[in-house]
């Protein structure tokens, strides 16, 4: 995914692939299974008052992982997650090179204002990736974005991690659809939204900041008619 979550430009997937070009932000830098719900995807969509609470974010918990809010103890691993170029390039607005100075930015500046969980093992408190979601207070929706220590790519931990917070989107926070994409070439963070059931809508073209250049891109869209039982 291309990830963007909050903009962390200093001052401003899969097998292969995790990061989501998506993430330009809730993310560093200074920036699948259906849950069991029968609610109807009819007219989900609630007033801002009727959502949980960001102060309040809630762990979430799969068969092999935990999300839980990012803090301070992560600093090491985001910066060395995020610092590696293969993952940096893959975001959209992650700058490069990224130091603690930009982890810190996201932990205090981008975590508090987005849904966004830390990525880690259960047995273990190493954060290993992010994930999360970002509020389009124009459409009433979010974007979908990741990203994975390179180390970790290839075994299905964003699949598994994004799963629950797309059902947490639509279950918890009541969206209509949510939006992700990916860049063009990202085939692994392009099959990792197609198993959890986005569809092409479009292409487009998006800035990447560690490249700094805008790079193509695939636009992809999942509703929730189309993830939860009816």
């Amino acid at each position: 995914m291309r990830l963007r979550c909050g903009d962390q430009s200093r001052g401003q997937t899969s097998s292969q692939v995790m990061p989501a070009r998506n993430w330009t932000g809730t993310w560093p830098s200074a920036p699948p299974s259906g849950i069991a719900c029968r609610a109807s995807c009819v007219n989900l969509r609630g007033s801002m008052n009727d959502q949980p609470d960001l102060s309040k974010r809630p762990d979430l918990h799969t068969e092999r992982l935990l999300l839980r809010r990012p803090d301070r103890r992560d600093v090491e691993c985001i910066v060395e997650a995020v610092g590696d170029w293969e993952v940096a390039r893959r975001l959209g607005r992650v700058p490069h090179p990224y130091g603690p100075d930009d982890a810190k930015f996201f932990l205090e500046e981008i975590v508090p204002k987005e849904w966004t969980w830390a990525i880690v093992m259960k047995g273990s408190a190493r954060l290993i990736g992010c994930v999360g979601l970002t509020p389009d207070a124009e459409t009433g929706t979010a974007e979908l974005g990741y990203w994975l220590s390179q180390a970790f790519w290839g075994r299905g931990f964003v699949t598994e991690a994004a799963s629950a917070v797309v059902d947490f989107g639509f279950v918890e926070l009541k969206l209509p659809f949510i939006l992700s994409g990916h860049w063009v070439g990202n085939e692994p963070s392009g099959r990792v939204l197609q198993k959890l059931g986005f569809e092409e809508i479009g292409r487009s073209h998006r800035s990447c900041l560690a490249l700094g250049y805008s790079v193509p891109s695939v636009e992809m869209r999942l509703s929730c008619k189309h993830r939860l039982p009816h």
